[in-house]
């Protein structure tokens, strides 16, 4: 199964010429398994690693033809998801960051090409009745808090972040509702639980 998500996993670089995948970023993908990687590739999902001095505004025709330049941020971001392209822009390789975007892809990926956290009741009353958060950006809006949970169920993290490490163990304690989502998200709609225990955190 493992050589089946890999294939898969690089199907989502494929859709542009000279942007190979990369040997990090495919192996954070892998925490998600088949079925997820599976239904991303069937939703039409791609993604873009951008080069050293790339411009996000460069790489997406949406950003540019909306006048939306992240890059002059004061904190330009590590990635990003522009929901209208079903595509993930990635300046970052880190595990975190990886998968928090690819929560987001998956999001779009649900919805239909909107994110399904923003339209979905069950996920919009556990994010208003939430009383604890995986992490301090969960809490920012709905669909943060849904990316991070599913970041928090393959454990995804990096050493040098000052948040506390997303877990399954951490996203059952502190949201447990959220975290019986995110297995039935797994086992019904991606066709494919992942084994009851992550693989080693990152």
């Amino acid at each position: 199964m493992q050589k089946h998500a890999l294939v898969t996993a690089r199907r989502l670089f494929e859709w542009r010429q000279g942007r190979a995948a990369e040997p990090p970023v495919v192996e954070t993908l892998l925490r998600f398994g088949h079925g997820a990687l599976a239904y991303a590739v069937r939703s039409h999902i791609r993604i873009v690693l951008l080069r050293a001095t790339e411009l996000y505004r460069d790489a997406s025709c949406a950003l540019a033809r909306l006048g939306i330049d992240v890059d002059a941020w004061p904190a330009p971001p590590a990635g990003l998801f522009v929901v209208e392209e079903r595509t993930l822009y990635l300046r970052s390789r880190s595990p975190m960051t990886v998968a928090h975007e690819f929560g987001h892809a998956l999001d779009c990926a649900l919805g239909g090409g909107v994110y399904r956290s923003g339209i979905d009741p069950a996920v919009r009353a556990l994010y208003a009745n939430a009383t604890a958060f995986i992490t301090p950006y969960a809490a920012t809006g709905v669909d943060e808090y849904f990316a991070e949970s599913l970041r928090a169920y393959v454990e995804a993290n990096d050493p040098a972040s000052p948040w506390p490490r997303a877990t399954r163990a951490r996203l059952r304690h502190r949201d447990p509702g959220m975290y019986e989502f995110v297995e039935l998200l797994f086992a019904n709609e991606f066709g494919a639980a992942l084994p009851r225990e992550a693989v080693a955190s990152i």
